[in-house]
């Protein structure tokens, strides 16, 4: 039956002075027993009612002594001490929130930051009220006071000295005297040094990603192989480990946000822009190196499932390389692979502090020595298509599942060409025919009209791929240690080199919506201006085979030779001749070349290898050449080869290479 509360105003006070709990009011019952409150007139009839049955004491002088507090395992002093502990616990969070926060702006604030963040800092000898911070091994921050107010900030690093042109410490400083001053309509009184530790911490970040460890060791080595009067040396070392190493981590680079580690950079051997004013060139508007890279971030996960974050300088030993005699099958592997040899470590994990007082014992999170559910994840931007075979190579990589239920049909066509179309895979026919692609697009000739203008030509091409390889996209990928990055860098190479190709020719964006007007009928889209074909060169037709099998992705291109046909013979002709007993000779001379054709293989770090090509005559060993002059002519066509493909590499775009190809085999045909 349930129990009537009655009114506040109902209850008689004596009532409650006598029966009322000596626990504060504002604590909650705890256990699994649901107590009730004996302030209720309720409760103090349901004790009468159970007096008067004999089971317990007389009317209202019934004690508590049989039932009382204590039976039901409470105490007043029970209560009391647990309400002082949750005190404590809340004050204790509160000093901890407190003592995140950096201080206010002043002298000792400032030493007191410096502490915290292990930052070196003594008082200038020379200038009063000037404090010198050393961040890192490269960055030098004076901090001048006057009566603590800040005066002026001078950051001065080790960029400014090679690359003065830059300004990093001016701009840097006026950057940080800003996070010192208070912000529009803000008191002075309430100006704290948080913007500026964000500041110092960024600061920190970019001083260990310019160390040795970093990529530092392996450009200084790329350096030293190269002349010092080449022409963009420094340039071409640092895209050299970019896209050849271990890569190069940026913080905020181009369009990332946050740390990312930079792969492979399309036209890596184009220098666009005013390179020599600029840190980055690559990063300006008009420059045409795109940039492959991995955005390292955070996400949750929880620690029993996949290896958390650990915390930790102790990535790389002192060495930086393995030493040749560590492991000799290794390094033979990493010259091979031109891949490097970096001597890795394993940092132990990393815990979480347990709080200075564990109020529950069964709370997990507070428990002692509990791993971080947070893990390591690298997003790929832009986002890279692989066939499906890769894609499970590269979860084996981080040592985790990939996601089996995924059975989608789709390929490299539909995710990477044709995203606004239904995928090739969905098709019931694929497998049993070759699926084509087409495009037409323009390309700059290296030739000039009378006038000296340049000229251009329409190539119309064809993309034939005989076997659709199942493909997935690549958005995001857990990790747990850097190797694991470094280690799937090659592959990620391969395709992004290939994808880059291909997609200049025959990529297709997704239709927008036809616009509609007012009544909701298509309004007819404007026609796009006709081009005066004047000053073209005659149109090519370009054919290119692809195969996206892994573990080597293979195309070949087929381009019409300069000297085909120079003149149409009459059919007439060809006729009589096939049927005339007396072999006369056709009328019409014919002058035939077969199509121009080259077979290019992608492999890992993207580097290009012609392994079929009808430009340069083979080698045909006789009785008649000795060994020598044989092994001569070989390393002859083993150069030119190289030459192919370094042709390819520098024009960075299969038409360029076309064009480049058919004068290659005029040269050719005239030193033959």
């Amino acid at each position: 039956m349930a129990t009537p509360t009655p009114k506040d105003k109902e209850t008689p006070s004596r009532h409650l002075n006598a029966f009322s709990s000596p626990a504060p009011r504002s604590v909650p019952p705890s256990g699994n027993i649901n107590m009730m409150s004996y302030d209720s007139p309720a409760v103090l009839n349901m004790l009468n009612d159970v007096a008067s049955s004999g089971m317990g004491g007389v009317g209202m002088g019934i004690t508590m002594s049989g039932l009382g507090m204590s039976s039901l395992g409470m105490s007043a002093s029970a209560m009391g001490r647990a309400d002082e502990a949750e005190r404590s616990r809340r004050l204790r969070e509160i000093i901890d929130i407190i003592g995140k926060k950096p201080g206010r702006v002043s002298e000792q604030g400032l030493l007191a930051l410096c502490k915290k963040m292990d930052i070196p800092c003594e008082k200038h000898m020379d200038e009063a009220g000037t404090w010198s911070l050393l961040i890192g091994d490269e960055a030098l921050c004076d901090v001048t006071f006057k009566n603590d107010e800040i005066v002026s900030v001078n950051l001065q690093t080790g960029l400014d000295e090679s690359r003065a042109d830059l300004n990093f410490g001016a701009t840097g400083s006026e950057i940080l005297v800003r996070s010192l001053k208070p912000l529009p309509g803000q008191s002075k009184l309430n100006v704290t040094l948080e913007r500026f530790s964000e500041s110092l911490e960024k600061l920190l970040t970019l001083d260990k990603l310019g160390s040795p460890q970093n990529g530092g060791h392996e450009k200084k080595t790329e350096l030293a192989n190269r002349k010092p009067d080449e022409r963009f040396r420094t340039y071409r070392a640092e895209r050299e480990v970019l896209c050849k190493k271990s890569g190069r981590p940026r913080l905020n680079g181009g369009s990332c946000l946050g740390l990312s580690l930079e792969y492979w950079m399309d036209g890596r051997l184009q220098m666009d822009g005013p390179t020599e004013s600029a840190s980055y060139p690559e990063d300006h508007r008009w420059s045409r190196n795109k940039m492959y890279s991995l955005t390292i971030e955070c996400e949750s996960s929880p620690s029993t499932l996949y290896t958390p974050i650990r915390i930790s300088d102790d990535w790389i030993s002192d060495a930086v390389e393995k030493s040749a005699d560590a492991d000799a099958n290794v390094s033979l592997d990493n010259m091979l692979m031109n891949a490097s040899s970096i001597d890795w470590l394993d940092p132990k994990p990393t815990y979480l502090e347990p709080p200075e007082q564990t109020d529950d014992a069964m709370n997990l999170d507070s428990a002692a020595g509990r791993l971080p559910n947070v893990r390591f994840v690298a997003k790929f931007n832009p986002p890279l298509v692989v066939p499906l075979a890769v894609h499970m190579q590269l979860y084996q990589i981080v040592g985790i599942e990939p996601r089996t239920d995924d059975f989608r049909p789709t390929t490299f066509a539909g995710l990477a060409l044709r995203p606004g179309e239904v995928d090739p895979g969905m098709s019931n026919t694929t497998g049993d025919r070759t699926h084509e692609i087409r495009s037409s697009r323009k390309v700059l000739v290296l030739e000039q009209d009378a006038s000296g203008n340049d000229l251009d030509r329409r190539h119309d091409m064809s993309l034939y791929i005989p076997k659709l390889e199942y493909s997935r996209t690549l958005e995001s990928l857990p990790f747990s240690h850097p190797k694991q990055l470094v280690e799937m860098l090659p592959v990620l190479r391969q395709y992004a080199h290939v994808t880059s190709l291909i997609r200049d020719c025959f990529y297709l964006a997704p239709e927008k919506p036809v616009p509609t007007h007012k009544l909701g009928q298509q309004s007819t889209p404007k026609a796009a201006p006709q081009t005066s074909a004047q000053g073209d060169l005659p149109r090519l037709q370009l054919d290119v085979t692809l195969s996206y099998n892994p573990p080597t992705p293979r195309f070949t291109l087929h381009v019409p030779h300069p000297e085909a046909i120079t003149s149409s013979p009459d059919v007439a002709d060809l006729i009589s001749n096939l049927l005339s007993s007396t072999s006369t000779p056709v009328s019409t001379p014919i002058t035939y070349n077969a199509p121009l054709a080259v077979t290019i293989d992608i492999h890992p770090n993207g580097e290009l290898v012609v392994v079929e090509q009808n430009i340069h005559a083979n080698i045909h060993a006789n009785q008649a050449s000795s060994s020598d002059e044989t092994q001569f002519q070989s390393e002859q066509l083993d150069r030119k080869l190289k030459i192919l493909a370094k042709a390819l590499d520098a024009a960075d775009d299969l038409g360029i290479w076309a064009e480049w190809l058919r004068k290659e085999a005029l040269r050719s045909k005239k030193k033959d």
